[in-house]
Parts: structure tokens; sequence; C-alpha cells
């Protein structure tokens, strides 16, 4: 508050800084935190990772957290989170082309190089293409499974 008030160039300066410094802190805690939760999935087996949808979560809030952690609690960058999350998730696309598309067995003999061999039935496609069709299962898989809890489709929205 001291330096809001003031108003030199070397105090401007030196809001600039901390200010540079908090959000540096919020984006290395956001990693951390996504990648956690991306690692936290992928141990466990979950396809799918669900978020509630923030907005306005500070306003609805706020009122609920001592004042003390106000502070702390409105400064989060919740959406950087999310889309920290989003990215980690699809940076790691799980096995898609070691997985026969027709039987599910997974295995790193299934693939090798640009073909793709199943061990177990014997299928054989284009490597890249089996991990396509992989993941085009999986979108379809989730799509359906959000559709049928009454959750929004993933080409509809709320406006």
């Amino acid at each position: 508050m001291r330096l809001q008030s003031k108003g030199t160039l070397s105090a401007k300066r030196m809001l600039k800084h901390i200010s540079g410094k908090e959000k540096r802190l919020m984006r290395d805690v956001n990693h951390r935190v996504s990648k956690e939760i991306v690692k936290f999935a992928i141990k466990n087996g979950v396809s799918t990772i669900g978020l509630e949808d923030l907005t306005g979560i500070r306003e609805s809030t706020i009122s609920k957290i001592p004042k003390k952690n106000r502070y702390n609690y409105s400064s989060w960058a919740f959406r950087q989170l999310q889309s920290f999350i989003e990215y980690k998730a699809r940076e790691d696309p799980a096995y898609t082309s070691q997985t026969c598309n027709r039987c599910n067995h997974i295995s790193k003999n299934n693939r090798s190089r640009l073909n793709f061999k199943c061990g177990i039935c014997g299928y054989e496609n284009n490597a890249d293409l089996n991990g396509a069709m992989n993941i085009e299962h999986r979108t379809r898989d989730f799509r359906y499974t959000l559709e049928s809890h009454g959750c929004l489709s993933a080409t509809q929205t709320n406006a």
C-alpha cells in the first residue's frame, strides 16, 4: 500500500517487479499442481479428468473464506490451472499406438515403426492409423459418458 500511494517512478517499478514475481510463482504452482493431477490420473487409470465450471467462483464463495486467507484465495489462477491440466493431459495419449484397436491388447511389441500387428488377435494396420482410431474411440466413449450423465456434449455450448 505504501508503494502505491507514493507514486514515484521507482515505486512503480518495484510494484511491477513484485507483480511479475507473483505471476511467476502462481504459474509455477499451477504447473506443479496440474502435473500431479495428470500423473495421478495416469497412475490410477483415469481416462477423463473432469473440472467444474469455475466461472464466478470467487464472487460466490469469497464470503466463506476467512479474511486473512482472502488474498491468496482471490489471486488463484483457476483458468490457468485448467488450461495446464488440459495440455498436460493431451501430451500423453496413453499408449494409443501400442493398443490393438480390435481387442485392446497393449504391448510395445505390437508396434514396429510404422507397422502395427497385435500379438494376440493378429490385427494389422498402419501404427499411426491404429493410434488415431483408438483416440477416436476414446473420444466417442467420453462424449457418450458425458451425454448419458446429462452433461453438455463437446459440440454444445452454453450460449
